[in-house]
């Protein structure tokens, strides 16, 4: 818990950060660095452009606030709660958010670099634009989070629970979702490059216009997915379920559907799957055992 004079001393900066931002006489930046202010109650605080660089807010409660374009450089904040905060173009670069929770959150155009975020609640998080490069953000939850048009390189995503969330236009790359729940998710438009997907659920997910070229889906379910226009070069679906998948003008060239059961998968084309492999354990959208040979009819589901 915090002592009663910290808070008053703090109450004290926080008076002149506001004069700082409303640019009147006396106003100073707050400049947190290095504080401690564990388990303390912040709701509704402004520390809009702030600087908190190494502070220690661990349990701290944080709801509701604005701390948009605020510096949490190596800040420790496990289980701090910016449940409906403004946290808009804040730099958490190499801070700790493990267990944080940040339902509803604003975090658009946010730096999270090098980032441990496990275990987060992201419920409705906004994360448009944002900037997520060496981040784990394993075993993280939560429903409905926006990542539009967000830039994520070299991230773990190992067991999420993300369901219909949303990718629009996001740039993905040498990132992991092994093992991820992400039904309903929509990847439309999305380019998603040299990622991993291996064991994941994405059923009914949509990936129109999506670029998935050298990614790994193996033993993942896409069944019912929209993948129509996507661009699939060198993407492994080895023994994935792509049961009733809609593929109408995808690009397969060299797409890997060996051991994959593609039974019912609709608006396939004899050269789309000419250009793609198959062996004898894919099961062709007729329901027949592949490899695929052209003029067999095999593409039309039954």
């Amino acid at each position: 818990m915090v002592k009663g004079g910290v808070m008053v001393a703090l109450q004290r900066t926080l008076d002149q950060h506001l004069a700082w931002l409303e640019k009147r006489s006396g106003g100073v930046q707050a400049d947190l660095s290095g504080v401690t202010l564990n388990e303390a109650n912040l709701a509704g605080v402004n520390l809009q452009g702030a600087v908190l660089r190494n502070s220690f807010l661990m349990a701290a409660d944080l709801t509701g606030s604005n701390c948009a374009g605020a510096i949490f450089e190596r800040a420790d904040l496990r289980r701090t709660v910016f449940a409906n905060a403004d946290l808009d173009g804040a730099d958490f670069t190499e801070a700790i958010l493990d267990m944080s929770w940040l339902a509803e959150a604003g975090l658009c155009e946010v730096k999270l670099r090098n980032v441990a975020m496990r275990k987060a609640f992201l419920r409705q998080a906004r994360l448009l634009a944002a900037s997520i490069h060496g981040c784990d953000l394993s075993w993280s939850t939560g429903e409905r989070i926006s990542f539009h048009q967000s830039r994520i390189f070299q991230s773990i995503f190992t067991q999420v629970q993300l369901p219909n969330s949303l990718f629009y236009n996001a740039r993905i790359q040498l990132s992991r979702f092994t093992a991820a729940s992400l039904k309903e998710c929509n990847f439309s438009g999305a380019r998603i490059i040299d990622c991993d997907f291996a064991n994941a659920d994405l059923e009914e997910s949509k990936f129109t216009g999506a670029d998935l070229t050298r990614s790994l889906f193996l033993r993942a379910t896409l069944g019912s997915c929209d993948l129509r226009e996507s661009t699939l070069k060198g993407a492994s679906f080895q023994d994935a379920n792509l049961t009733g998948a809609r593929f109408g003008g995808a690009k397969l060239f060299t797409a890997d559907f060996r051991g994959a059961n593609l039974r019912g998968a609709r608006e396939l084309t004899q050269e789309q799957l000419a250009q793609s492999l198959t062996d004898y354990e894919t099961v062709l959208p007729n329901g027949s055992n592949g490899p695929f040979v052209k003029h067999s009819g095999a593409e039309r589901p039954r």
